[in-house]
């Protein structure tokens, strides 16, 4: 094989990789995290192709999920479809807003100098 080729073919697999890889099914004890999966990474569950996966992105953006229920929010995924992922699923708060800053411990009471 000439190296052009082989340089061909290993352009070719370079730029399908991501494709491939969301192509590949999820094992049994895998768990994608709906606030923190990449769109390629939730297009390994069923059902999930490219526009529900960022409908499922664009809608943690506007808030976190809190719980795994709270996907059914998204349009097009249904009871049904949660019931079957379910075991797959987790909705960490990972992404969710930062908490606000703790505040300083009360000052010591100040002494009024008359």
């Amino acid at each position: 094989m000439s190296a052009a080729r082989l340089l061909a073919a290993a352009a070719l697999l370079a730029a399908a990789s991501p494709a491939l890889a969301a192509k590949r099914p999820l094992g049994p004890a895998e768990v994608v995290d709906l606030n923190r999966a990449s769109a390629a990474e939730l297009q390994r569950l069923p059902g999930v192709g490219e526009k529900r996966a960022q409908a499922i992105v664009a809608a943690r953006g506007k808030q976190p999920f809190r719980r795994v229920e709270d996907v059914l929010a998204v349009k097009g995924i249904g009871p049904a479809w949660l019931a079957k992922q379910r075991p797959h699923l987790t909705a960490s708060g990972a992404t969710a807003a930062p908490a606000a800053p703790a505040l300083p411990a009360s000052p010591a009471k100040a002494v009024r100098r008359t």
